[in-house]
């Protein structure tokens, strides 16, 4: 399905979502995959990160969306992953269009990071926790050294 969203400088911006539906009985935005190996459900609200899904729940309006994913092995499954886009994420997301926008008029042509799944880098960054906004996952993840906590040595950097 085709959507077009209108952009400040005139031009629309255009994505194509594989479906507007319903997943057990919710009206949600869906994604189809084909993968060979399982997307990763764990932590909890990684899929919530997924540039590709803001992008269509920000295009459609639609907060909740659903990634049905196909996993091609020898005994092949289907994965329902479930997750909802909050609008601030949707207008954090429009404002990265607009920016990108400009940036491509000025000839800007940054690198920049993303998640992508299975090979999701997000799942072994010990800095996900952040990310989430989750402070167990941060306890767990990131590894604390002793006199961490203690900031006091910053002030001798004005000596």
């Amino acid at each position: 399905m085709k959507l077009l969203r209108g952009l400040p400088n005139g031009n629309d911006f255009v994505a194509y979502v594989d479906a507007l539906g319903s997943l057990d009985g919710a009206r949600c935005l869906l994604e189809w995959k084909t993968t060979s190996s399982r997307y990763p459900e764990e932590p909890t609200g990684l899929l919530a990160l997924d540039p590709q899904l803001i992008c269509y729940s920000w295009m459609s309006g639609v907060a909740d969306v659903a990634l049905v994913v196909f996993v091609r092995k020898r005994m092949p499954e289907i994965q329902y992953l479930r997750t909802s886009i909050t609008e601030e994420q949707r207008q954090e997301f429009g404002q990265l269009v607009e920016s990108t926008i400009g940036q491509i008029e000025a000839g800007q042509f940054l690198p920049h990071s993303g998640i992508r799944f299975p090979q999701n880098g997000c799942v072994a960054c010990p800095y996900v926790g952040l990310c989430l906004g989750n402070p167990q996952l941060i306890d767990v993840r990131l590894i604390r050294r002793p006199g961490a906590s203690d900031l006091d040595w910053l002030s001798e950097l004005d000596d």
